[in-house]
């Protein structure tokens, strides 16, 4: 089961700070409920931006500037605590990251059954994994 691999990863690797993070539709919601300490961004972000903020950035078309407004927001908020895994979409300072993997098949199966845009979910991951590349944090991929 996944979450008993990301709990081998926590336990492993419990003195860092590590952000789990994956495109839409890749179980992040649904693995939170399973680990112990951890921590959903939007819950650590979201009672704190300006309505603008909050406005601009839920808009129902996502965009790269919408990507890079959140990805400020989240690094301006929040911060990584060991033994507290934080999951979301957006790179932040971390020892570790957990990059959660989603293959186009599965992708599309997901977002149609939520009623999400495959467009806006696939630039979402493609902006991860360009922020994973250019971040020099070491990087757990797990193939969802």
């Amino acid at each position: 089961m996944l979450s008993d691999s990301l709990l081998g990863i926590f336990e492993e690797s419990k003195d860092k700070r590590i952000v789990v993070v994956g495109t839409t539709c890749t179980g992040k919601s649904a693995l939170i409920k399973h680990i112990p300490n951890a921590r959903d961004m939007d819950d650590i972000v979201f009672p704190q931006p300006t309505k603008e903020e909050a406005d601009y950035v839920m808009q129902k078309s996502w965009t790269p500037e919408i990507g890079e407004t959140m990805a400020r927001l989240v690094r301006e908020k929040v911060k990584i605590k060991p033994g507290e895994p934080v999951f979301r979409t957006v790179i932040i300072d971390a020892d570790l990251i957990v990059y959660l993997h989603i293959d186009d098949a599965l992708l599309k199966k997901r977002v149609g059954e939520r009623g999400v845009s495959f467009a806006d979910a696939k630039s979402m991951q493609d902006m991860i994994k360009q922020e994973i590349d250019e971040s020099g944090i070491p990087c757990i991929t797990i193939e969802i």
